[in-house]
């Protein structure tokens, strides 16, 4: 939940970031760049999105993977870590 909400804090300040860009360039400079000043705002938070959903993958594969079948023989740790938390994505 947490990172739901820093998620959603990190997109409106890259949405106001944006904005203010494109608040402080003329009509000509974004017709250079091919954009209007929603389409600036649009890109640019989509661009960010990718960039914190590729972040979130990388995250995701460097988290402990699970055994699949653990052995009664090991380390109990192990088979609580099994069967009582969450597997990742």
């Amino acid at each position: 939940m947490l990172r739901a909400i820093y998620r959603a804090l990190l997109i409106g300040r890259a949405r106001s970031a944006a904005l203010k860009v494109a608040r402080s360039m003329t009509a000509n400079q974004l017709d250079d760049i091919g954009h209007d000043r929603w389409s600036l705002i649009d890109a640019s938070v989509k661009r960010f999105t990718e960039e914190l959903n590729e972040a979130e993958v990388k995250r995701n594969n460097k988290a402990i993977r699970y055994p699949q079948k653990p052995s009664l023989l090991k380390n109990l740790w192990v088979i609580y870590k099994y069967f009582n938390f969450q597997r990742p994505a």
